[in-house]
C-alpha cells in the first residue's frame, strides 16, 4: 500500500514545486521525466511517484533503484492512484492531419485552459495552457518555462490527457 501526502488541488500543483525541488530530493541529480510528471501533477515526492509507478505495474519496474523509462498507461494509472483525474484525449479528435507539435497543440489544438499531461516523442511533461497560445512547461528540468521552440515546442505530441482536481476520497 502506498501512502501519500497529496496536494488538495493537483490542477494547481504544477508551479508550486519544480525541477529544482525534485533534483534536491535526489541529492542534486536530475530526475527522470516519468516519475517527475507524476510527482509534479500529484504533489507527492519523487520517491512516492516511483512507488506509485511500481504499484501501477510491478512487472515493468525494478523493486528498488531508478525508474528510467515509464509507460503512458502506467503514468496515467499512477496519477489515478494519487487521486488525480487524468482524462486521455484522442489525437484523432484534434484538428490536425498528423501528430501536432507541442506548440501547435497549445496554439491550435482547441484545448481549454488548464493542466495537461503530455507525452512528446520519448518524454513526459506537464503543459499549463493559459489561453491565446500561451503555455508553460513543467518537467524534470523546466519549471514553468514559457513554451517555445527551445522548451520542447517542436517535439511531436504522441499522447495528451487533461488533469483535473483530486478525486473525492472514499
Amino acid at each position: 500500500m502506498v501512502m501519500l501526502q497529496l496536494s488538495p488541488d493537483p490542477e494547481h500543483e504544477a508551479g508550486r514545486r519544480g525541477a529544482e525541488a525534485l533534483a534536491a530530493e535526489r541529492g542534486g541529480n536530475l530526475p527522470w521525466c516519468g516519475p517527475a510528471a507524476v510527482a509534479l501533477a500529484s504533489g507527492c515526492s519523487y520517491a512516492e511517484a516511483c512507488a506509485l509507478l511500481r504499484a501501477a505495474s510491478p512487472p515493468h519496474y525494478p523493486a528498488t533503484g531508478e525508474i528510467v523509462t515509464a509507460y503512458w498507461r502506467d503514468v496515467v494509472a499512477a496519477l489515478g492512484m494519487a487521486r488525480v483525474r487524468c482524462t486521455p484525449l484522442p489525437l484523432s479528435a484534434l484538428p490536425f492531419s498528423r501528430r501536432p507539435t507541442l506548440i501547435g497543440l497549445a496554439r491550435r489544438g482547441g484545448l481549454e485552459e488548464g493542466l495537461y499531461l503530455v507525452r512528446v516523442t520519448g518524454h513526459f511533461l506537464l503543459l499549463r495552457l493559459h489561453g491565446f497560445g500561451l503555455a508553460q512547461v513543467h518537467d524534470n528540468r523546466l519549471s514553468g518555462a514559457v513554451l517555445s521552440v527551445h522548451t520542447h515546442g517542436l517535439c511531436r505530441v504522441t499522447h495528451v490527457a487533461r488533469l483535473e482536481r483530486a478525486l473525492p476520497q472514499g
